[in-house]
């Protein structure tokens, strides 16, 4: 075995022992708890147990999985409309330094404005118009996932190097179509894919915050929702398994996306 190898075997057992670690203080704490007549912390292993219900059982499994679908598909609504929005803009705001000065206010504050303020800002303005409050997850991602898009597309344009842009302005015109289309979209797509795996997860992360937030009651309030409904009824079981399950979703979105950040910046550099 190559040192190479040796050293990425350790870091993996370190990662498992680090897992398993922090499920025996999540045991441990448990139990100090129970001790003192605390059941409000259930064991790992009851988690597991309502997990697998929650999934499976007929009590259960058509809200989770009609939950999951209406969480998913915001994230979709939300993330879609803002790449497209982020796409156009960060483009424009390449090519043109003024607009991208008269963008930059905006996307300073939607980087630097606190999310759960964005989520009473929204439910303040939407809640008055019928229809539209189940959307505010969709919303709240848009003005996440908004400016990260933005400032990489923006910033792949602006990377194209001077002899590139001395040669596209003598050919067809530096912000002509051809020029867009052919040579500074494609140079840029390595900031572009990035910029969706610095923001998917994260996306995913506050839509679910946002569900519960909104004080949804329903499946159509996702799994921030359910979380939410059960929390009410103080069934801690219930609210720690949705919460792994809105966990395991993320770690399935971010590790994938993980590995394709570590290959992305590699070829930045």
């Amino acid at each position: 075995m190559s040192k190479e190898q040796k050293s990425h075997l350790i870091k993996i057992l370190c990662g498992v022992a680090g897992f398993f670690f922090l499920i025996f203080l999540w045991w441990l704490i448990s139990y100090l708890l129970h001790q003192q007549g605390n059941r409000l912390l259930p064991y790992p292993h009851e988690v597991l147990v309502k997990l697998n219900e929650i999934l499976f059982s007929a009590e259960y499994a058509a809200n989770t999985w009609t939950a999951m679908g209406w969480s998913l598909l915001r994230l979709v609504i939300g993330f879609v409309v803002s790449f497209l929005f982020g796409g156009i803009l960060g483009t424009l705001g390449g090519l043109y330094k003024k607009l991208a000065a008269f963008l930059a206010p905006y996307v300073s504050f939607s980087k630097t404005m606190p999310t759960a303020a964005f989520v009473l800002i929204l439910v303040g303005i939407f809640y008055s118009y019928r229809g539209l409050a189940p959307y505010i997850p969709c919303f709240l991602v848009f003005m996440v996932a908004f400016p990260v898009i933005y400032e990489a597309f923006k910033n792949g344009i602006q990377s194209e190097s001077p002899d590139t842009q001395d040669a596209l302005d003598l050919d067809c015109g530096r912000r002509s179509w051809a020029a867009i289309r052919g040579v500074l979209l494609p140079d840029a797509q390595n900031y572009i894919a990035l910029s969706i795996v610095q923001s998917l997860g994260l996306s995913m992360k506050v839509s679910i915050m946002s569900e519960i937030l909104t004080n949804s009651s329903t499946s159509e309030g996702g799994l921030g929702g359910l979380i939410q409904m059960s929390s009410l009824y103080a069934s801690m079981n219930e609210v720690l398994a949705y919460s792994m399950l809105a966990v395991l979703i993320i770690l399935a979105i971010d590790i994938p996306l993980f590995i394709l950040k570590k290959q992305l910046k590699v070829g930045l550099d």
